[in-house]
């Protein structure tokens, strides 16, 4: 199954995730959750980080709350909100909408 962990960040956050940000990266490097997709969110700069977002291939909703509160960024308080919600794939991994882009 396929869930969406949309994570936002505190407002002082940024130390936070320098901090633990070699943890996190070995956390999901170490993990057995299928990962499909990974990475911040940014504000407008696109520099600021703002939060994180994650699609994972799990068995249930208990294994991706499991997965989110393992992780060194939110165990160590980056995370203001982290949310966990079904997500289904109708694109099966191709572009959704016109040609593929090179």
């Amino acid at each position: 199954m396929l869930f969406l962990i949309h994570c936002t960040q505190v407002a002082d956050g940024a130390a936070i995730r320098e901090a633990h940000y070699d943890a996190h990266r070995a956390y999901l490097k170490a993990s057995p959750v299928d990962i499909k997709l990974a990475g911040p969110m940014v504000a407008d700069d696109g520099e600021a980080r703002i939060g994180s977002v994650f699609i994972v291939d799990v068995p249930d909703r208990a294994a991706a709350e499991a997965f989110a509160a393992g992780d060194p960024f939110a165990q160590n308080g980056l995370f203001e909100t982290v949310s966990v919600t079904r997500f289904l794939d109708i694109t099966r991994g191709k572009p959704a909408f016109g040609p593929a882009k090179e």
